[in-house]
């Protein structure tokens, strides 16, 4: 039985290991990184369920013939549609919207280009910013601090990250 006279309990000293601040930062860090890529695909998921809805709404509307090319394209799999990408800066992640490109006369044809910033989240500390501009993020308010369970369970659920980011401004 253990010290704690719980069967259930596993002695706490055995498992007790001894961590470096540096190494606590860097486990952090990484974390933070995982987080922020599983951010990133949950606004490309609502993005997507956005469009699905959208175009099976249009299929009794103006553009039928339209809505049912673009659900056959996202049924074979052929479909290019928006999604966010995450760059690593010195300091913070940018999540970037990206469109495809289907203007011929564009240097950016047939390929993913830049749209607007998402957010910003700090790469040390996980906290979430809505932006100021596409270099740097609004920093006088933390939207979102992805250390917090209660925060991560929300951006992380693609109904409440809108793709737009209207979840991003103070209420």
């Amino acid at each position: 039985m253990s010290p704690l006279n719980c069967p259930y309990s596993i002695s706490i000293k055995e498992n007790m290991t001894t961590s470096t601040p540096t190494q606590v930062k860097q486990e952090l860090k990484d974390r933070v990184a995982g987080w922020v890529e599983t951010y990133a695909n949950t606004i490309t998921e609502n993005y997507f369920q956005y469009h699905l809805r959208t175009l099976k709404g249009n299929l009794s509307g103006n553009y039928p013939e339209y809505a049912k090319e673009q659900l056959d394209a996202i049924e074979n799999g052929t479909a290019n549609l928006m999604k966010f990408k995450v760059y690593s800066g010195k300091k913070y992640y940018k999540i970037v919207q990206q469109e495809f490109e289907t203007w011929e006369g564009s240097k950016n044809f047939n390929q993913y280009r830049d749209g607007s910033v998402h957010a910003f989240v700090n790469k040390e500390t996980g906290e979430v910013f809505k932006p100021a501009s596409w270099a740097a993020p609004a920093t006088k308010h933390v939207r979102f601090d992805l250390r917090i369970i209660k925060h991560r369970e929300f951006l992380f659920n693609s109904n409440n990250t809108g793709w737009a980011g209207g979840y991003l401004y103070l209420r």
